[in-house]
């Protein structure tokens, strides 16, 4: 099967931890989200960020984050932990290794943390440890890129024009 046929199914989840803070970065990802609805199943849940508190390590605090998300993680897709020191992909290469990934696992799971990132027993479990870029983004402007770049997967994947 053609990789734009089988990545169509795609069922997509996004977890983050904490809330978006501005409303135009909402309206972005609302955007990115009504783009990608007509070519794939795409779910996005919001976990409670633990508070940085004194007292607590910062592996205590993402651990506790990472309880949260074990909650509600299946292990039947194909998990994507967002986190600077991963691999970073052309868009071309990552359209490609998405569509890949759909004749093994029913669906992609992506999750980017909160303030202090994500636990090492998230990115341990972790399919691939994803990087956007080397430079460092603030979380909201990061979530809006994440989107981006799976809706110009899926035009990839279609030989859509949006990619050109």
């Amino acid at each position: 099967m053609h990789g734009y046929q089988f990545i169509l199914f795609m069922k997509i989840q996004i977890i983050v931890f904490g809330k978006t803070a501005e409303s135009f970065f909402v309206q972005s990802q609302e955007h990115y989200i009504k783009r990608i609805v007509p070519f794939a199943k795409i779910e996005w849940k919001e976990l409670k960020e633990e508070k940085i508190i004194t007292g607590k390590t910062t592996e205590q605090i993402k651990q506790k984050e990472a309880d949260r998300f074990f909650e509600i993680f299946s292990d039947k897709t194909y998990l994507i932990a967002c986190d600077p020191q991963g691999k970073q992909f052309s868009s071309e290469n990552f359209s490609e290794h998405l569509a890949q990934q759909l004749h093994y696992f029913p669906s992609i799971t992506f999750v980017i943390g909160g303030a202090l990132g994500l636990s090492d027993t998230i990115l341990s479990r972790a399919h691939l440890r994803l990087s956007l870029s080397a430079c460092t983004f603030p979380h909201d402007l990061f979530r809006t890129m994440l989107l981006e770049q799976i809706y110009r997967s899926l035009m990839i994947a279609g030989n859509r024009e949006y990619h050109k």
